[in-house]
């Protein structure tokens, strides 16, 4: 998923669309929480896990470079 979410991620940059990225990153955290209370369950969720936290990762690093791309023009 996170070659997808990286094309995904570029576009919203692109567009400096912050809300999307806030909404996505809002949306893998939902989705991190769940797998973790799941975690205690017949199915293994650690791949899950993994790849949630490199995708919030990818879409922080975005948030962080659109703040510091709106602060230099400031």
């Amino acid at each position: 998923m996170t070659k997808a979410i990286e094309n995904i991620v570029a576009g919203y940059v692109t567009l400096k669309n912050r809300q999307a990225l806030e909404e996505i990153r809002a949306h893998r955290q939902r989705l991190l929480q769940n797998s973790r209370m799941q975690g205690r369950s017949w199915v293994s969720v650690e791949g899950l896990t993994t790849v949630l936290q490199e995708d919030i990762g990818i879409v922080e690093a975005a948030l962080k470079g659109l703040e510091e791309g709106a602060n230099s023009t400031d």
